[in-house]
């Protein structure tokens, strides 16, 4: 329920308001180095154009995961832009991988979702903008310890100077574990963060 909650908030807030500044469509061709910090987590994360992993008119991403309780996810995802002029809202829409060392003894987690990452720029001026990612793996492509993957998130980013940029936001990220495990939430709870371009 969290979850769905948690859906319609990101959805809500990327129809109302969260994309690229410039040309919405394009895909950058530099590279970003992210670090995300909440009370108990710690995410580091590189952006680059798709060309770097032979896959053109694409957006590449590898990220580092770790919670207070020493749960750790690497991820890496390849998001393709939908070819539609949205005006100052872009859409990628492609797949992530996640795989997961859980602090529990023999729950690791491997899955494969799919999603779509929306931006949408609040002023031009400022390059304010609204953004947020929202993946999801069904059981069929969660193997290990877990049903399935959510994993959602909003965020409001500004430049901090040509090549920084600070943003803070809301993220939801859990698995449903198997054999009536219940619940296993690695964050629900506010982040900040910087991004440097390079």
């Amino acid at each position: 329920m969290r979850s769905c909650l948690g859906f319609l908030v990101l959805m809500g807030a990327a129809g109302s308001a969260a994309a690229q500044s410039e040309n919405p469509g394009d895909i950058p061709t530099g590279h970003e180095a992210q670090v995300q910090l909440s009370n108990d987590t710690l995410q580091l994360k590189y952006i680059s154009g798709g060309k770097k992993v032979g896959v053109d008119n694409s957006r590449f991403s590898g990220a580092f995961f770790l919670s207070e309780e020493r749960d750790i996810v690497l991820s890496a995802g390849l998001v393709f832009p939908v070819d539609f002029d949205f005006g100052r809202l872009s859409v990628l829409v492609g797949p992530q991988a996640y795989a997961a060392l859980l602090n529990d003894e023999n729950n690791d987690v491997m899955a494969l979702s799919l999603g779509a990452e929306l931006r949408f720029v609040l002023d031009k001026d400022l390059d304010l903008a609204v953004a947020g990612h929202a993946y999801y793996a069904p059981d069929i492509m969660t193997f290990g310890s877990a049903d399935s993957l959510t994993d959602l998130s909003a965020q409001v980013e500004i430049p901090l100077s040509d090549q920084m940029k600070g943003f803070a936001g809301m993220r939801w990220f859990e698995f449903d574990l198997t054999e009536g495990g219940g619940t296993q939430t690695l964050q629900e709870e506010i982040f900040v963060g910087i991004g440097y371009r390079f």
